[in-house]
């Protein structure tokens, strides 16, 4: 008996197998602390960014990164098994003598790991005693629930995608090109200013928000499967919903308690949770210039909607956005994601000659 390889293929097996359970089922944010899928992605998504950074063209690039969710999430499921089966393979090898034909070397006792873990069953190994006869149905067991579990996440898995991508293609501003905090809120305001629109589409966003945010920390590789429209994704349409919602609440008198605050905060209960969830720490994001803010300001007093004064919008501004904006950028520069969020009838529009003739255009507007 080889007590060693027995304890060391025992841990290999039981740490996969919970790294299974608190990636797919778990509840809790935190994360253990030997977070292999953690690990995993940290080091695979880190070796593909800076390959994918060396290719030139815009839509080569996107191409390969749109690859990366799907493709990760089949390779974890193969890593996972893989080390499951190494680990049985030692478990095995340790107990070689155990057999009705003592194991001649290593490679029986992974083949008869493998035979084992996807219940194939040939025969042509036979444990001699019922201790090895338990572990030979333990490791069926670890082998039929590792992948049904997986199999049986596929379906949550592409529908909690398509609700989300479902929500951005409704996002339009009604202009053929990049989507503005400010253009937006113009686009859903009825006549005389009404807001039913407005506070509608804040009231939707804000149930997209406690859906993905329920979603993506149950399912947490979600957050690289991209989408498969250019110029779009989940966080840049997230951010310039939540911009949006809060240029109009810092604005307009009387909208602290209304539906633009609850979508703001039901965002930074989203990237805040997604963030603790993956380890993901939030960036240093400078305050929004005041020159910036004063275009911004300039285009919803064109709405006609009662303002506050500049510096009291100003203030309440800068307020809200740092409590989402930290979260924002590292999502953005960790995923790798297009800065922006174009229309659903600006796919080649993507090449602003820079932010400022953005606000250009809506203050001329």
């Amino acid at each position: 008996m080889d007590v060693v390889a027995i304890v060391v293929g025992l841990a290999l097996v039981a740490w996969m197998l919970a790294d299974s359970f608190e990636t797919l089922l778990a509840t809790s944010l935190q994360r253990n602390r030997l977070p292999f899928t953690a690990w995993y992605y940290e080091s695979l998504w880190f070796v593909v960014r800076r390959v994918v950074l060396r290719v030139r063209n815009e839509a080569r690039r996107e191409r390969w990164l749109s690859r990366f969710g799907p493709l990760s999430f089949l390779g974890l499921l193969a890593t996972w098994t893989i080390i499951e089966m190494f680990g049985w393979g030692l478990v095995w090898w340790g107990f070689r003598d155990s057999f009705g034909s003592p194991l001649r070397g290593i490679a029986d006792a992974f083949y008869y790991s493998g035979v084992v873990y996807f219940s194939i069953g040939f025969g042509d190994i036979l444990p001699s005693t019922g201790g090895m006869r338990f572990l030979t149905v333990v490791e069926g067991f670890s082998g039929l629930g590792t992948l049904g579990l997986v199999i049986g996440f596929l379906p949550t898995l592409t529908q909690a995608y398509s609700a989300r991508e479902r929500q951005l293609l409704k996002l339009d501003d009604l202009t053929d090109a990049r989507i503005t905090p400010v253009s937006l809120v113009r686009s859903y305001l009825g006549p005389d200013d009404d807001l039913t629109a407005l506070n509608a589409m804040f009231d939707e966003w804000a149930d997209w928000c406690t859906e993905v945010y329920d979603s993506h920390t149950s399912l947490p590789m979600l957050l690289w499967f991209r989408s498969k429209h250019r110029g779009h994704s989940w966080i840049t349409g997230l951010g310039v919903v939540t911009d949006a919602a809060i240029a109009f609440a810092a604005t307009v008198p009387g909208q602290d308690h209304g539906p633009a605050i609850r979508l703001q905060r039901q965002a930074v209960r989203l990237v805040s949770g997604l963030a603790t969830r993956v380890g993901i720490e939030p960036v240093e994001d400078p305050p929004m210039a005041t020159r910036w803010w004063s275009v911004g300001y300039s285009v919803m007093a064109t709405t006609g909607l009662p303002m506050r004064s500049f510096d009291d919008s100003y203030g309440r501004l800068r307020a809200m956005r740092s409590e989402f904006h930290p979260y924002m950028e590292a999502f953005i520069d960790a995923l790798f994601a297009p800065r922006g969020f174009w229309g659903v009838t600006a796919a080649d529009h993507l090449a602003e000659a820079d932010f400022t003739t953005i606000f250009e255009r809506d203050d001329d507007a």
